[in-house]
């Protein structure tokens, strides 16, 4: 018997605009009347997670900005935290000034500021307070994670030119998104996230199973005893699932759990 769910949020049981389903809201209620705890391990902010209203606000804890903050979501108490200091923000936006057209954003103490480039490419404005800032002021203060975006080049591409400039030594680099890097501090993922987030509720990271979809959830996988993929998952992730499910838009989060053959029984 699994003692603790462990879960993305975009792309495995959110949907794009906020939506959850009716399915995944009924197996997070069932979690519950089994009393087992739902831990969210997301790239989103205590804001980003927020906008999911009451169904955000049921999670037992919640691992943010990629395992650097972490909260109680019912609540809003802040549990840890930890930056990416300013000389690594100087130098990541140095990386990001060598690349015509590629944006920046980081999310700091009061919100998410975002080079215009960036606002571009995100293709929208996003729903949490942020402020347009040039890159010449980004780095100037601790940040929670940092996204870089870039209009051609893959993320496999990034992440091989931040190695190649020396920076994967001094932050942790992964993706959840194609032309898009997720940036946190040194030696902090997901994983050593969720692991925090499973002592702060006495458990066992064995006990858990992991739910997503993007190489940033592979530190997540390997920290809990269990995980499972989203069927549209990448390929990296899904080889190293110990299961697949269906898509998010399938409901294979409630299938998973709940469905014949479920890990609930």
């Amino acid at each position: 018997m699994i003692r603790a769910v462990v879960t993305d949020l975009d792309g495995t049981i959110v949907l794009a605009g906020d939506v959850v389903t009716p399915a995944t809201v009924a197996a997070a209620g069932r979690l519950r009347e089994l009393g087992i705890p739902l831990v969210a391990a997301t790239a989103r902010s205590p804001a980003g997670v927020g906008r999911l209203g009451g169904f955000g606000r049921g999670f037992a804890l919640a691992v943010g900005n990629g395992g650097s903050r972490g909260w109680d979501p019912a609540t809003g108490r802040t549990l840890w935290e930890e930056f990416i200091e300013p000389d690594e923000l100087q130098d990541l936006a140095g990386f990001v000034g060598s690349m015509p057209g590629a944006g920046m954003s980081a999310f700091v103490v009061d919100g998410r500021v975002m080079t215009p480039e960036h606002v571009v490419l995100r293709g929208g404005l996003p729903s949490e307070p942020w402020r347009e800032m040039g890159l010449g002021d980004l780095w100037r203060k601790p940040a929670y994670a940092v996204d870089i975006r870039h209009p051609t080049l893959s993320s496999d591409e990034l992440v091989a030119g931040l190695t190649a400039a020396g920076l994967s030594r001094r932050v942790t680099i992964s993706y959840s998104a194609d032309h898009l890097v997720d940036i946190g501090p040194l030696g902090v993922d997901k994983g050593t996230g969720v692991r925090r987030a499973l002592d702060l509720l006495g458990l066992s990271p064995a006990e858990a199973v992991a739910f997503g979809d993007m190489p940033n959830d592979l530190p997540m996988f390997a920290a809990c005893g269990r995980s499972v993929a989203m069927g549209n998952a990448h390929t990296t992730v899904r080889a190293a699932a110990t299961r697949v499910t269906g898509s998010a838009a399938e409901d294979g989060f409630a299938r998973a759990l709940t469905g014949v053959g479920g890990l609930l029984g």
